[in-house]
């Protein structure tokens, strides 16, 4: 956040080694409701610590700090607004990532990096080692850490959907299946986008019982229809399309390929098969894809196996699962559409 320019190597280091303050600052930030209390105009600390039953000169550094790194601005000395990174963490804005930021940079995704260092040693998922159990399972016994995951996602998926929709025509099909589509968020703005596309959103019954709401308040709630089921044992069949959007990357090869198995077996010798993902470099560089790498070792602390991949990963397992690559969409947010058809 300074124009000094490029950091000497041995500052550089020191500030990766601190990156948890600012998680952690952004975290308290949002979990106190700063961003919707100043949605109501400017406020000074101790105006904001009133509200929120905390130390007003602490409270203070923390906001300083969170303007420092652009999430808020200080207009005059004590003297605090929103700004356009603060409006986004206001519950109601529209793209809202407080529930991001929430799940993300919250007590339990915290607890779990401590035990990380266990992960690289062993490749085993920290969250089988706390729990038990991989964190699916996980969320499906804890309501509240669903619901917060969800909201989560739902915030993800609406930053991907008009890059991903203005990089690829789905006007084509005449039906969509989103397997594995979570609570429809990504197909629906799909849909509303294709006037002459129907869809499916496939998914877990614990999961789509959210997608019920968010289908009836969209415009294409005439087209797009919920189905409950488990994308291991069978997907939908008949769609012209199957769309995987973040799925892929939550599995091991061999589960990976098992899912794409299924799709295979439900999708007719024209019918294309979509997944929206990140794709890897393939040599690491500087600067370069930093965001993937990180996401790529959230994968290794949270998911039984999963990983971000590079298109020859890629070919590996849809070759394995029958299929054949097409061709990768790039799109203008860290994601590509990868095209392939059943061989």
């Amino acid at each position: 956040m300074n124009n000094a320019g490029p950091a000497s190597p041995a500052l550089m280091l020191r500030q990766l080694s601190f990156a948890m303050r600012i998680s952690r600052a952004l975290y308290a930030g949002v979990e106190l409701g700063i961003a919707d209390i100043l949605a109501a105009g400017p406020q000074t600390s101790a105006e904001i610590a009133a509200r929120t039953g905390t130390h007003a000169p602490t409270l203070r550094r923390l906001l300083r700090a969170l303007v420092a790194y652009g999430v808020f601005e200080e207009q005059s000395p004590d003297n605090f607004r929103l700004n356009a990174a603060g409006e986004l963490l206001c519950k109601d804005a529209p793209g809202s990532q407080r529930a991001g930021v929430l799940f993300t940079a919250g007590a339990a995704r915290w607890g779990l990096w401590t035990d990380f260092l266990e992960s690289v040693r062993t490749g085993q998922a920290v969250v089988e080692r706390a729990f038990g159990k991989n964190i699916f399972e996980q969320l499906r016994d804890d309501a509240e850490e669903s619901a917060l995951f969800n909201q989560a996602m739902t915030s993800y998926s609406a930053a991907l959907s008009a890059p991903v929709v203005a990089a690829y025509d789905f006007s084509s099909f005449g039906r969509i299946v989103d397997v594995g589509g979570g609570n429809g968020r990504f197909l629906t703005d799909i849909l509303a986008a294709n006037p002459r596309v129907h869809g499916i959103v496939f998914d877990l019954p614990n999961v789509v019982t959210m997608a019920t709401a968010l289908v009836n308040a969209s415009a294409a709630v005439e087209r797009c229809e919920i189905i409950a089921g488990d994308f291991f044992e069978s997907v939908p069949s008949g769609a012209d399309a199957y769309l995987l959007k973040h799925v892929i990357h939550d599995w091991d090869d061999a589960r990976c390929v098992a899912i794409l198995t299924n799709c295979h077996k439900a999708m007719s010798s024209t019918a294309k098969l979509l997944i929206v993902e990140r794709v890897m470099p393939d040599k690491a560089e500087a600067g370069r894809a930093a965001d993937s790498y990180l996401l790529d070792l959230e994968m290794l602390v949270n998911t039984p196996g999963g990983r971000e991949r590079t298109e020859a990963e890629f070919i590996d397992i849809l070759i394995e699962a029958g299929f054949g690559l097409t061709r990768i969409v790039p799109t203008t947010a860290q994601v590509s559409v990868i095209e392939a058809l059943a061989l």
